[in-house]
């Protein structure tokens, strides 16, 4: 069953994300004064150059998780006192939306910078476009379409963020010389754009059909092949400092972690775009296993025996500490297939 405080902390995220959209428009419901007062709080946390975004996990005290304590995150650049808090959003240790109505406890947790999404690996990454963009796949999935088998992975990796075309060439591993031919394993067969104007990205994934030749596998070295899916959207708080997780990236090869942050919202910078613009994104999972450039697209599973896939690993923290992936029913959704072992 979910706690109340797990609802009032996810709707909490929800309205949150509504009101940073700039469409966004006065319910009914809604006083206008509560709706105008909510939208000011939720855009100026989104233009804080402090702080990278929030999502729900249990709160940190001296260094130690309170498992009780289940809290609204924000992470910040940096903590700071509330004498240096003139011109930035002030983060209370108790939360409220007038449109809501509830509050909801907080706490503030310091991340070296935004996440950045894997990528620019040298040759010997599993799966990349000729651009040099390189990272790993994620699973042999089925077209829910036409039942072909194609190959997942990212966006940014196979298909540049979605500046590719369908049809464009996918390598194994991703070749800076002038002739990429032998490399060739793959064509894209689609993908989603990640665009820096919308604030409700929430999936960087592509999807490839195999070169003639080419066969696929679901086998993940030092794991095994996944007996299937498991949508951790269904499971609420219940996975937050309990669930254990893997993920076998050609970077960091074979590590292990725990969820600490659900519903998380935060710009992630992606190289790949010109700018290296940030990207806002919603409804990701933190947990807390090394990552580095390549492992983008890794399949994280869980620590059952049938090692279910829970997720796509998108991106890390700049200094390798945790990692960021989406939901995998979400991905699966979006490019239209399905996973069977």
């Amino acid at each position: 069953m979910i706690s109340a405080t797990y609802g009032n902390a996810r709707d909490t995220v929800a309205s949150l994300n509504r009101f940073i959209k700039g469409s966004v428009r006065r319910r009914k419901s809604e006083p206008r004064s509560h709706f105008d007062r909510d939208r000011q709080t939720a855009r100026s946390i989104f233009c804080d150059a402090n702080i990278f975004g929030f999502g729900i996990g249990t709160k940190v005290t001296n260094e130690k998780r309170i498992g009780s304590e289940l809290s609204l995150v924000f992470f910040v650049r940096k903590k700071l006192p509330l004498s240096r808090l003139t011109h930035g959003a002030i983060i209370p240790d108790r939360f409220a939306l007038q449109t809501l109505g509830r509050k909801v406890q907080t706490d503030v947790l310091e991340w070296d910078g935004s996440p950045v999404a894997h990528a620019r690996v040298s040759a010997g990454a599993s799966i990349g476009d000729t651009g040099g963009n390189a990272g790993t796949m994620t699973l042999a999935v089925t077209d829910s379409r036409n039942g072909e088998q194609l190959m997942l992975g990212c966006s940014h990796v196979l298909a540049c963020c979605g500046e590719r075309s369908v049809g464009d060439p996918v390598e194994s591993p991703a070749n800076l010389a002038d002739d990429p031919s032998p490399n060739i394993v793959g064509f894209l067969r689609r993908f989603t754009a990640i665009d820096p104007a919308r604030t409700d990205n929430g999936v960087d994934a592509a999807v490839a059909l195999p070169a003639p030749g080419v066969t696929l596998s679901s086998n993940i070295p030092g794991i095994g092949t996944p007996a299937g899916i498991r949508d951790l959207t269904n499971e609420g708080d219940a996975v937050v400092d309990q669930l254990t997780v893997q993920r076998s990236g050609t970077a960091s090869g074979q590590q292990t972690g725990t969820v600490r942050y659900i519903h998380v919202s935060t710009q992630i910078d992606y190289p790949q775009l010109n700018g290296d613009p940030s990207v806002y994104f919603t409804e990701l999972v933190q947990y807390d296993a090394v990552s580095q450039e390549g492992d983008s697209g890794a399949a994280v599973v869980d620590d059952s025996a049938a090692h279910n896939v829970v997720g796509m690993h998108i991106a890390g923290s700049r200094d390798g500490a945790i990692g960021f992936f989406t939901h995998i029913q979400y991905v699966l959704n979006s490019m239209k297939c399905s996973y069977r072992s």
